[in-house]
């Protein structure tokens, strides 16, 4: 009976902790849309158990995707739309993000910002509300934690749930609901989404103007947006608003650094060139292809042909710099002098595309954490009794004087 009632309080902690973990996630994603000019999502509570039962899913089979297996336990449904309807949610138009290993909500939300993709799945027109699930687990898995986000839209949820008798002359949509011949009609879809996206700002610019502690790095997504590159700066995006705009020309999208020196190396991605076919014809991306600074303020000129009338977006962000000294290393043998119990930073620049942090060797008892695949902190702990401790790292030696 006792170990029952620890067992119980320890299901309601765990509970606890998720459901205070969604909330954060929430309002975070919220305040970025709403600085973005995009409305803010409403909780749905069954695309928040579907989320849940997916981010349990996948920590439980160590797995990371969008896809579930049928022959394994938890199975909901091979894809989100398959998912959200076994959980009671009527209609198939959902959008679903999901990250891993991701300490936090916050972290879990700002890794897929930072991903061109999956950040224009956070910033769509058409969505209203969302479901957030997480599922943290404390035994040292490959896959400790996951955080899985269902975005839907309320107007065509609400037509799943009407009968349209079909009419001579009307144009339908099918297999948007759970009954996959259940008709839509094509213009009530299309006014329904309209209605939603005319919520929105014409524009959305990310970073949004005056943003500050944006990441300076982008590492990956699946698929990339830039083949063969494991570090690179990060992405800048205009969208235009569908509702409002239906051609847009790109004529000028430029990113300058503090000291105002533009970035030249560059990819400009958009529909005409993107490889993966994700981006629509009004969303647009400027990749740096080398990291930004930390704690640098960037300026960004855009202007675009939209509809036969020009529009202009000029713009300032910045970038975020950790707390702590931070030291750039460069040789390949670097002598620091640190203090006990203090933050100590340590940057790698990158030697090319590929160049991220492996193999750390630790020839004492540091406290070392990854800021980023080319960031460390380091913290010699107050009771260290040595006066020297090693580090290596890709090929890199720091030697610390410990005061």
């Amino acid at each position: 009976m006792y170990l029952k009632l620890i067992l119980f309080c320890f299901f309601l902690f765990s509970s606890f902790l998720e459901a205070n973990h969604n909330e954060h996630a929430l309002q975070y994603l919220n305040k970025i849309r709403q600085k973005s000019g995009l409305i803010t999502l409403k909780s749905n509570k069954k695309l928040s158990k579907a989320a849940y039962l997916h981010a349990k899913y996948l920590v439980r089979h160590q797995k990371n995707g969008h896809y579930e297996r049928k022959e394994k336990s938890g199975y909901r449904g091979k894809v989100p739309s398959d998912r959200v309807l076994k959980v009671g949610y009527a209609s198939k138009s959902v959008m679903e993000n999901l990250s891993i290993n991701t300490r936090t909500s916050k972290h879990s939300i700002e890794t897929l910002f930072a991903a061109i993709y999956h950040r224009f799945v956070f910033l769509d027109f058409t969505k209203d509300e969302v479901g957030i699930g997480s599922s943290i687990s404390k035994k040292h898995k490959k896959i400790n934690a996951s955080f899985v986000y269902e975005l839907g839209t309320s107007t065509i949820n609400q037509l799943c749930k009407k009968t349209f008798p079909k009419k001579n002359g009307f144009f339908y949509m099918q297999n948007l609901c759970k009954k996959r011949m259940h008709l839509i009609p094509q213009r009530l879809f299309q006014q329904k989404q309209n209605e939603v996206q005319q919520k929105n700002s014409h524009v959305v610019l990310y970073p949004y103007p005056d943003a500050v502690n944006i990441s300076p790095v982008f590492y990956t997504e699946h698929p990339h947006p830039l083949p063969g590159s494991l570090v690179s700066g990060y992405p800048v995006s205009v969208q235009f608003n569908p509702a409002f705009y239906k051609r847009v020309n790109l004529k000028t999208f430029r990113l300058f650094d503090g000291d105002g020196k533009e970035i030249k190396k560059k990819k400009i991605l958009s529909y005409h060139n993107d490889k993966n076919h994700r981006f629509t014809k009004l969303e647009f991306a400027l990749m740096p292809l080398k990291r930004l600074r930390y704690g640098m303020t960037y300026h960004v000129v855009f202007e675009a042909l939209a509809d036969g009338k020009t529009i202009k977006k000029d713009w300032k962000f910045r970038t975020k710099k950790p707390k702590g000294k931070m030291y750039t290393i460069i040789k390949k043998k670097t002598i620091l002098h640190i203090k006990k119990g203090e933050n100590t930073l340590l940057y790698f620049i990158p030697k090319n595309r590929k160049d991220i942090l492996k193999n750390v060797i630790i020839s004492d008892a540091l406290f070392v954490r990854y800021i980023d695949l080319n960031t460390l902190e380091i913290i010699v702990p107050k009771k260290y009794a040595a006066k020297e401790c090693h580090l290596k790292v890709a090929g890199r030696e720091i030697i610390f004087q410990v005061h």
